[in-house]
């Protein structure tokens, strides 16, 4: 009888370490499409900053800029993006596809992309992008920071969120 207790007692030990790795796992792959995420969305920054039309960069840096049109990423046009639909359905408060906030020496531009993911576990993926820009000193700064998460949806999930910041 002693040795049965002590056979069940290590099996629940066991069981209890394996359910306890299958959700680490589970979180550090739901992790990973975050970062992935927030990577595309530092990306497609880092392209339209630099190639927008060979005329410099489709973001602003001042009340007096030209912010770009016709800028795509992930085949989505983020500058003639409305307000977000599928499957931005239960998205967080403030989510917004082109925003503008100017001062004299700064901008900041926000948008916001859907990374769809047709594979298994099918989910959708999005990213929240600043792309801030300053003139300090007569020398032009830029700051991005991209928000990754998990799922675009607010509800209901486990949501993630891995950030990327870029100076330069």
């Amino acid at each position: 009888m002693l040795v049965g207790s002590l056979a069940l007692a290590v099996e629940f030990a066991i069981y209890d370490l394996t359910v306890r790795e299958i959700d680490l796992s589970a979180a550090v792959s739901q992790s990973q499409y975050a970062i992935y995420a927030a990577d595309t969305g530092v990306e497609c920054a880092l392209y339209w900053d630099s190639k927008y039309g060979g005329a410099g960069s489709a973001f602003g840096t001042s009340t007096g800029s030209t912010w770009g049109t016709g800028v795509t990423c992930n085949d989505q046009n983020i500058t003639a993006n409305g307000t977000p639909t599928t499957p931005f359905a239960l998205p967080t408060t403030g989510w917004s596809a082109w925003a503008k906030t100017t001062g004299s020496t700064f901008a900041t531009t926000t948008f916001t992309l859907a990374i769809p993911n047709n594979g298994t576990p099918a989910q959708t993926y999005c990213a929240v992008v600043d792309v801030g820009k300053a003139t300090i000193g007569g020398v032009l700064y830029t700051n991005i920071i991209s928000r990754g998460y998990n799922t675009c949806l607010s509800t209901g999930v486990t949501r993630l969120e891995r950030t990327l910041k870029v100076n330069y």
